[in-house]
């Protein structure tokens, strides 16, 4: 007879695990001593032993239980049938494991050759953009709960990464990211056609969701994957200068950078505040938002110098844009219509542009339709009742392109690539 402490150091099991074999009914006691204490004869060692054997090959203790009870009821077929059982979802195992070894193989060289420049055969362009998306959706699990409409989003982004110059685009967004994070160099949102795509968004470019504004994916398959980032002012040059490295050699889409003087002035109000402002927090209808609009006091919004070299004052550099008329024209329209809130603020932007007024003259008819729309409404008799109720936001005035290309959705029932190729 052996005591449990004789038996653990001859089977190298625990006291704790015999214990619990006992429990799960594995296991008798040979015999109990007056003491209490358990005694084990060498059948229930060599019983361990078998145990041992069948949780290596991967066999859970039920089943262990089952197969012994079988053994010593002479039941061989039985027992026959379930080791024919496992031994088959083993087979299953190590294919499916065989299998995800060899697709995570194809995913690490087809990696390797497109960013060694090597041209890359239908089958590798299919894992090395698989690969892209899984980590994109990865990426947007991190940043939000993924929905049904986020998947088919996504799935109409897929153009985005059709084309090894394309998925180069995408690389090169990453690096700058990347980039401006290892510099700690305070970058602002992204502007231009790429940055109101999902996956851009998944990436950690903005805190823009596109998906939560309505924005057509297919709106942007045909426009230049144009990147344009806000930058400090003060740090600003080394993050443009790596933006640049970066654009030259792509063959397609543009990444450029623009010092932002804003970007530097907020860090210094934080600063001597002592803590950042979460602007996130305040809502767009906010009033310390939207009473400066009202106002058209175009000075305390935009109350800063802007530097020649930074995007605000490339836009005034045109004609029509100089500073102190574009600002005067702009401040006499916002104060002529009230604000509602924030979306109707956006219509205005979209809507009222000094360019517009310069060079299409015809467009001072849209502009004051929608003033008069606020007022009384507009309902268009051709469209549906759902189709006016979509254009509710922007009451019942069409506005945007996505406005256009929902409209031939509807009538046509072609696929949004071919609605947004029509309205082009």
């Amino acid at each position: 007879m052996y005591s449990i402490s004789e038996v653990s150091k001859l089977t190298d099991l625990t006291a704790r695990s015999l214990r619990h074999y006992e429990e799960k009914g594995l296991l008798k006691v040979s015999y109990r001593g007056a003491n209490g204490y358990r005694y084990y004869d060498e059948q229930t060692l060599q019983r361990i032993k078998e145990i041992k054997n069948l949780k290596e090959m991967n066999f859970s203790l039920d089943e262990i239980k089952d197969f012994l009870r079988l053994k010593e009821e002479n039941l061989e077929e039985s027992l026959k049938f379930r080791l024919g059982k496992k031994l088959s979802s083993l087979d299953k195992e190590i294919l499916r494991l065989q299998k995800s070894k060899s697709e995570i193989e194809s995913q690490l060289l087809a990696t390797r050759e497109f960013f060694d420049g090597k041209v890359l055969n239908k089958g590798q362009r299919r894992v090395l953009m698989e690969t892209i998306k899984s980590e994109i959706l990865t990426s947007l699990k991190d940043r939000k709960e993924v929905t049904k409409k986020d998947l088919d989003y996504l799935k109409r982004e897929d153009y985005l990464i059709d084309t090894e110059d394309k998925r180069e685009f995408l690389k090169a967004v990453k690096d700058c990211l990347q980039f401006a994070k290892d510099e700690d160099i305070k970058v602002g949102p992204a502007r231009g056609a790429a940055p109101a795509l999902l996956s851009l968004y998944a990436l950690g470019w903005n805190d823009f969701d596109p998906s939560e504004y309505n924005l057509i994916p297919e709106r942007f398959t045909l426009t230049d994957f144009n990147l344009h980032i806000d930058v400090e002012f003060k740090n600003g040059k080394k993050f443009i200068d790596y933006c640049k490295s970066r654009t030259c050699n792509l063959k397609e889409g543009r990444i450029e950078a623009f010092k932002l003087p804003i970007l530097d002035i907020i860090e210094n109000v934080h600063n001597r505040l002592g803590f950042e402002v979460d602007y996130n927090a305040i809502d767009n209808n906010d009033p310390v938002i939207l009473d400066l609009f009202r106002e058209g006091d175009i000075e305390r919004i935009f109350s800063f110098h802007i530097p020649g070299d930074t995007l605000v004052s490339k836009h005034f550099d045109k004609t029509y844009y100089r500073e102190d008329r574009a600002t005067k024209m702009l401040s006499d329209y916002l104060k002529s219509q009230p604000i509602n809130d924030f979306q109707d603020l956006l219509n205005i932007e979209a809507i009222h542009r000094p360019d517009n007024l310069d060079t299409k003259p015809f467009m001072r008819e849209y502009i004051d339709r929608y003033p008069r729309a606020k007022k009384e409404g507009h309902y268009y008799e051709c469209l549906s009742p759902g189709l006016n109720e979509m254009l509710k936001p922007n009451y019942g005035v069409i506005i945007y392109q996505e406005d256009i290309i929902e409209i031939i959705h509807e009538y046509t029932n072609w696929d949004y690539e071919k609605c947004n190729y029509f309205r082009r």
